[in-house]
């Protein structure tokens, strides 16, 4: 298939055309692979807000369904509408581990656990693939940080990275992933994607056959890559790969084989989506309607609730007077902040919305603290200057305006090309213009940032002006959207003209950020515990802005802001029958969880989010999740507390293993609330387990009064070890009094520990733990090798 092209054809197939397709090679018969960004939904593939997509739960919400059939149907209904859109790949499921609590990309991830992130992270990839969409696990391995992700190392001893770090991409390519990214950051020294340790493991000693992406503008190199077996550089046009690969292949730095073998695996990915002449896509599952879709990912959203807390006063009442208070209530977080940002079509329901229809005529609202959080300016009362709803966007290059146009965003980001524009590389302005109607009068607060020098303006006068970031820190400055701004007073219904400057003198990527903060509302704590008084039950929803679970930084803590827990201490001091719905991507540090009467883990639940919490709330459905991580006592609790880079830009991860759940069993300290742990409606009664073979079997039944869902886990402690690991889990479904038997299927690995270069099962009899979380265990086994 490859025999006709010369060596500098077959390495113009090693890196992209663009930032979203590879090129075509017509003697090959060759179309372009369209590959996308989506963990959370289908990324455009010009950041342009005017193209929707169906926003999925973040990967932490599908880790706490604990269930691989729900995140295989996710999955699938992003994989239906990649085929409708003509996406060929999709960057997901992000393999990632929780380690800390504190990445900014958190939401993202499916775990703590390697094994619950191993299964759920392959049932992801069967759904996308089910559709005839290639999956694109990530980012191999250890980006489980954000904080200096393009230079630090992740320094790891074999144990750990075998056992731990790669178990969620071992049972990827087990499912039969097609290809792979490969992380930013170092592992030991050298960058990933020229890792040749790592990839052998991937490629020889797995089987994987497929082809293995870098991150965009990863490499910095051209040998050290293509020798190590990356097969694909992102984005396009090329830089190391490509033209100065072709060259290292006719100097004999870089064997043909080699070449060969990218090209190959490239041309295979293609004939698997239909790619290339003769193939078709290999579509294995029924498709998603797109009329289906939205239910399934409101019912994954049910499904990922984790219920921490209950003292009787969920489910609600019919007839019940609610209060719903808190920032959320009205302005949740429905994403985490990334590159890759989805927008609903039709927008999503609010929490508020979807509980004023539940529950008609029954609910007051306050949002409880006085701070108002930040957004971009296109999300408010905004327009041209001839009169357009939106802002104007203009581009000038050489003085002369290439584009012109009205948009309904303003935050922007492009890769090469701004469509219409040109490439992003040349020198240039960007202009946004925009009249702005304040609805309320008081200090208001503007900022802009981006790829260049930004100067904003209101009304003629410079608010602020924030220089180009440094040539290496593009890619940063423009994930954590970095801006400057200051505060000017307004009048209400009076508009003034927000001006956002920005010169670049061209790169390879271009953003400009403009955000909007509306004053403070003094006196919201008051009205708030007014409100609580007065009603039955108060729902109180907080958590992150948009701005907290951000791409390229880390968190310092894992607290609430000040002022939400002091909103949570006041109303449920002034009414106990307080249920707080956390609206975080993360696990929340919670000391005030004892003074209400309910915790309810929401997650970012996606587009289905207000719909599932108001169902989950009024008891049509059971919160069906458990915990995917750990919420500690306190931060301090965990091994990676205060754990940071040395001089060289080096984690020691050794210094910290075990971490989460094990860590918290072999130090004796208890949880908050426990991995694996979460309540329901309903009771349940686990019967005597038995060992038959590789699986654990044991009847479970339904005690209470209602249908429910109980999930079985198994952990299992090897000779000699201090802690238990995750084996197992099995989830069953039960009506009132229903009996049935649960089986939980053990892999080969979860006997296996890795030892001087090998896998190996530790002679002795094996601990084998069934419960209900990693802390309530109500019965041991013992299997002997």
């Amino acid at each position: 298939m490859t025999g006709a092209l010369d060596t500098a054809r077959k390495a113009a197939l090693t890196a992209g055309e663009t930032g979203y397709r590879t090129p075509a090679e017509p003697a090959a018969g060759l179309r372009p692979v369209h590959l996308v960004d989506g963990p959370l939904g289908l990324v455009s593939p010009t950041f342009d807000e005017r193209e929707t997509s169906l926003l999925l739960p973040s990967g932490i919400a599908l880790g706490a369904t604990w269930d691989p059939d729900v995140v295989r149907s996710v999955a699938a209904a992003e994989g239906a509408e990649a085929r409708r859109r003509g996406f060929d790949a999709v960057y997901a499921p992000n393999l990632n581990l929780a380690r800390t609590g504190l990445s900014g990309r958190t939401f993202e991830m499916l775990s703590e656990d390697p094994l619950l992130a191993g299964v759920l992270g392959a049932a992801f990839v069967e759904g996308l693939q089910g559709q005839g969409v290639a999956a694109v696990p990530k980012h191999l391995v250890c980006n489980d940080t954000e904080t200096e992700r393009q230079r630090m190392s992740a320094d790891v001893d074999d144990t750990a990275l075998r056992e731990v770090y790669l178990r969620p991409f071992e049972h990827a390519v087990r499912a039969g992933a097609w290809a792979m990214m490969t992380a930013y950051n170092r592992l030991n020294g050298t960058p990933c994607a020229a890792h040749a340790e790592l990839l052998t493991i991937v490629k020889e000693e797995w089987g994987f056959d497929g082809l293995v992406v870098s991150d965009y503008f990863a490499l910095h190199e051209t040998l050290g890559p293509a020798l190590a077996g990356l097969d694909l550089e992102m984005p396009g046009p090329a830089i190391h790969f490509g033209a100065r690969l072709a060259e290292a292949v006719e100097r004999g730095e870089v064997p043909r084989e080699r070449l060969d073998d990218a090209v190959t695996r490239l041309l295979r990915l293609a004939a698997r989506v239909g790619a290339l002449d003769g193939s078709s896509r290999q579509v294995t599952a029924p498709v998603v309607p797109p009329e289906h879709a939205h239910q399934v990912l409101t019912d994954a959203a049910v499904a990922s609730f984790v219920l921490c807390r209950n003292d009787d006063v969920l489910p609600l009442e019919p007839g019940v007077r609610l209060a719903v208070i808190g920032p959320n209530a009205d302005r949740p977080c429905y994403q985490g902040a990334t590159f890759g940002r989805i927008r609903p079509a039709g927008g999503a329901t609010t929490p508020l919305d979807a509980l004023r229809k539940r529950f008609p005529g029954a609910v007051a609202h306050e949002r409880g603290v006085d701070s108002v959080p930040a957004a971009t300016l296109g999300a408010f009362d905004v327009s041209t200057p001839d009169g357009r709803p939106g802002v104007l966007l203009e581009h000038f290059r050489g003085g002369e305006s290439v584009l012109s146009e009205v948009r309904g965003d303003s935050a922007f980001i492009w890769f090469g090309e701004v469509p219409g524009a040109g490439p992003t590389t040349e020198p240039g302005v960007l202009r946004l213009t925009a009249v702005f109607t304040p609805e309320v009068a008081g200090r208001w607060t503007f900022g802009a940032g981006g790829s260049g020098a930004t100067v904003l303006s209101v009304d003629g006068v410079v608010l602020a002006s924030r220089p180009a970031p440094a040539p290496g820190d593009v890619m940063g400055q423009v994930a954590r959207a970095e801006t400057s701004g200051a505060g000017v007073e307004l009048r209400a219904g009076e508009p003034v003209t927000v001006v956002a400057e920005m010169t670049s003198a061209g790169s390879r990527v271009q953003a400009l950020t403009v955000s909007c903060t509306p004053p403070p509302e003094p006196g919201a704590l008051a009205r708030a515990r007014q409100a609580a008084a007065e009603a039955d039950v108060v729902v109180l929803v907080v958590g992150d802005e948009l701005e907290t679970s951000r791409e390229s930084r880390d968190l310092a803590t894992s607290a609430l802001p000040e002022a939400q827990q002091e909103l949570i201490r006041e109303v449920g001091r002034v009414n106990p029958r307080t249920v707080v719905v956390l609206n975080a991507g993360r696990p929340v540090d919670a000391p005030w969880a004892g003074d209400v009467g309910a915790v309810l883990q929401g997650w970012f639940g996606g587009q289905g989010f207000a719909d599932a919490l108001a169902r989950v709330l009024a008891g049509d459905d059971e919160p069906g999740g458990r915990m995917p991580v750990t919420v500690p006592l306190r931060d301090e609790d965990r091994s990676t507390h205060g754990e940071t880079l040395d001089a060289d830009l080096r984690r020691d991860y050794r210094a910290a293993e075990p971490t989460g759940y094990r860590h918290l069993a072999c130090t004796g300290r208890r949880a908050r609330f426990a991995f694996g742990s979460g309540l329901g409606y309903t009771t349940f009664r686990l019967g005597p387990a038995r060992l038959d073979g590789d699986l654990v079997r044991l009847d479970v039944t339904n005690t209470g009064p209602r249908r429910g869902r109980e999930v079985v886990q198994v952990y299992v402690r090897a000779p000699g070890e201090a802690d238990a690991r995750l084996a197992g889990f099995a989830g069953v479904r039960l009506e009132p009094g229903e009996t049935a038997e649960v089986a939980v299927a053990l892999e080969e690995r979860v006997w296996q520990r890795w030892r001087d270069g090998r896998w190996v099962v530790p002679p002795g009899g094996h601990e084998v733990l069934v419960g209900r979380s990693a802390e309530e265990i109500t019965q041991a086994l013992t299997r002997k090798w």
